[in-house]
């Protein structure tokens, strides 16, 4: 017998603990109030049940009902869809396209530090770490303007941002040099009962003030 949620199979996502991709899913989920089963996954050592997709599956994954998704803006724009309150994505085509493409700058830019801070050690980390601040430091006015990262209203680009910036003392940025509004908007974000929700205990372990 399916579970059912309202009328609708309960969906299932696959997530690591420590993924900061997984984290983007997971405070997504929490933002929008997503009842789902999460189900803790090791990629190198992932369950009989998905394998039996018989695909390379990338984690997170989604499935619903026999869909498998993967890829976060797959997931995420999937999610945003099924479940409309509230919209994280902007009505017309135009401003979903500008939202659209923020996410891929932010892929391409900021985000790619990710996986290569936490691949590397000694000067090499320390290089990089060096490279994002000044990236960061010299995007300061992007932060300033709205409430939200160049928004007045909270979007799918806040939900891909926020976990990223949870992970930037733990990746041995000095926090008190990045920009004010940067900072306040963090902050801000990080009290949110949904961020709260969203983290697993060791990522709390990245930050000390929270």
């Amino acid at each position: 017998m399916s579970i059912i949620e309202r009328g609708r199979s309960l969906i299932t996502i696959y997530s690591e603990k420590e993924s900061f991709d997984s984290h983007r899913i997971r405070f997504l989920l929490a933002t929008k109030n997503i009842n789902c089963k999460i189900i803790d996954v090791d990629r190198n050592n992932l369950p009989e049940d998905l394998l039996a997709r018989g695909e390379d599956v990338e984690i997170p994954a989604l499935i619903d009902r026999d869909m498998l998704l993967y890829g976060v803006s797959v997931i995420t724009e999937y999610l945003d869809e099924r479940y409309p309150h509230p919209p994280l994505m902007p009505p017309d085509p135009m401003t979903r396209a500008r939202l659209r493409f923020t996410a891929y700058r932010l892929e391409k830019g900021w985000f790619s530090y990710v996986q290569k801070i936490e691949q590397s050690v000694g000067e090499g980390r320390k290089e990089l770490v060096g490279q994002l601040s000044e990236e960061l430091v010299a995007h300061a006015p992007l932060f300033a303007e709205y409430d939200y990262f160049m928004s007045p209203d909270m979007t799918l680009v806040d939900t891909h941002l926020i976990p990223f910036l949870w992970r930037l003392e733990h990746y041995g940025l000095d926090w008190e040099a990045l920009p004010k509004p940067l900072r306040n908007y963090a902050h801000r974000m990080f009290q949110s009962n949904a961020f709260k929700k969203s983290i697993t205990e060791t990522e709390r372990e990245y930050r000390f003030d929270f």
